[in-house]
């Protein structure tokens, strides 16, 4: 990292390695993370829209948290996995899964949620929080890829 005092860049780079180690590990905690921020923005979101009924936002913004993973259906149709069962424990427990371009993990899709969310929040607040959850999911991917995979070129702008 090298920004501070040796003995603080030793601390942070076996902190990193220690996170790498257990999200290479125990990706579950991929979907812990992605859990953990669907409450947060449900909370937030409550508080904001108060005029807005708690169920219908903690479901939108769960909705929008893990609506982008739909892609993944993507790789299990270009795979040969025996099953979905096993499809699904792959995706759970790898890292390395990120071979092929997909639909909403690459940053043309981030970059166009982000020029849209002025225009969806003028025009409806529950799509608002929907892609607000949608990008956060997005930004969750792309910094636990980078932690893990230690890079992001799989995130590219093209097939």
């Amino acid at each position: 990292m090298g920004l501070f005092h040796p003995y603080f860049n030793n601390i942070a780079d076996s902190m990193m390695s220690k996170i790498r180690k257990e999200l290479d590990e125990k990706r579950y905690l991929d979907t812990v993370i992605h859990v953990f921020i669907a409450i947060l923005l449900s909370i937030l979101f409550s508080s904001f829209f108060a005029n807005i009924k708690k169920e219908i936002i903690i479901t939108v913004t769960f909705l929008g948290s893990f609506l982008p993973d739909v892609d993944h259906l993507l790789l299990y149709k270009k795979s040969r996995f025996y099953n979905f069962k096993t499809f699904l424990r792959w995706i759970v427990h790898s890292s390395r899964y990120r071979k092929y371009f997909e639909l909403f993990h690459n940053f043309p899709s981030m970059i166009t949620i982000l020029i849209l969310l002025p225009f969806i929040y003028i025009k409806n607040k529950l799509m608002f929080m929907l892609f607000t959850a949608f990008l956060f999911h997005l930004l969750t991917d792309l910094i636990i890829d980078k932690i893990v995979l230690r890079n992001v070129k799989h995130w590219r702008f093209g097939v």
